[in-house]
């Protein structure tokens, strides 16, 4: 068994049902919860940013 992981900061998510059931398909297909898929989301989405140039990010709008 494994041992469950904390985390030092908790959010909550409002999702309409159309994002709902997207996020429940996603969840299906990598095999997740979806709060895992949404950690996974996340953690995507922020190791991009840091990929970006900052010239892009300021051309662009600014942050993520």
């Amino acid at each position: 068994m494994s041992k469950p992981k904390t985390f030092p900061y908790c959010m909550t998510l409002r999702l309409e049902p159309s994002m709902e059931s997207e996020l429940e398909t996603l969840a299906y297909d990598w095999r997740l919860s979806k709060a895992g898929t949404i950690r996974q989301i996340l953690r995507r989405a922020i190791a991009y940013e840091h990929e970006l140039p900052d010239q892009y990010r300021q051309v662009h709008g600014g942050e993520l």
